[in-house]
């Protein structure tokens, strides 16, 4: 065979944020609330680390373990949308006119999401989605600083931390912490992913879930309500 390199591409770019709570039905199955839209996403970073510990004997390396992966990470961003805040940073709503934010409500976990463009060397470009199935936020860094001959806008970094979701899994029933879906030249994905966020009748995020995973048979339920559910 004769050696030849794959198509030469990059990736970049970061749009099509969004999040989406993630809570349980009273018979215990998950729900998938209303997907929103995330604006003013600069960027995600996500590292996944894994320990692994040598164990001796015969002076001589007898096994290798490895043990959990865990996946911790940041979303950065100019602006927080309002429902994330309730739902996802412990924010909650006071009554007053207009009403003000306080810190004592409950962070739940959430879907996050978001697409990368990938361009090849011939300059065609299809996009790459991105699905985190269980994330949970903390606080974000509180900082200003002052205005000088031009005003820099500021980044809000919020951390977050990544696991597997037990409800959404693969084909041998494990456990799936990211998928990532890349589109084809028809915009296949594109089109699904739209259906989201359809004023008439959208489409379901967990059913959007598995075509991506290739599960034709939804074991969990969803809900499009107007609600995130605070």
């Amino acid at each position: 065979m004769t050696y030849q390199y794959d198509t030469r591409e990059v990736t970049h770019g970061n749009a099509n944020g969004f999040y989406a709570k993630i809570a349980k039905t009273e018979t215990g199955d998950l729900e998938l609330k209303k997907p929103y839209p995330f604006t003013g996403l600069r960027s995600t970073s996500f590292e996944t680390s894994q320990e692994s510990n040598a164990y001796y004997a015969d002076n001589v390396e007898h096994v290798r373990l490895q043990g959990k992966k865990s996946t911790e990470g940041s979303i950065t961003t100019y602006q927080i949308p309002k429902q994330f805040m309730i739902d996802h940073l412990g924010k909650k709503l006071t009554n007053s006119t207009p009403p003000a934010l306080i810190d004592t409500g409950v962070n739940t976990n959430f879907i996050w999401g978001y697409a990368e463009t990938v361009t090849d060397e011939f300059g065609a470009e299809i996009e790459e989605f991105h699905i985190w199935t269980n994330v949970k936020a903390s606080a974000p860094k509180g900082s200003t600083t002052t205005d000088e001959t031009s005003a820099t806008p500021k980044e809000i970094e919020i951390p977050c931390t990544a696991s597997p979701n037990n409800f959404i899994v693969d084909s041998e029933k494990k456990p799936v912490s990211e998928i990532v879906w890349r589109d084809d030249s028809k915009g296949t994905v594109r089109t699904k992913f739209d259906k989201l966020f359809a004023a008439k009748s959208p489409g379901k995020l967990i059913d959007f879930i598995n075509e991506a995973l290739g599960n034709t048979t939804a074991t969990t339920t969803s809900t499009t309500s107007n609600s995130g559910g605070s």
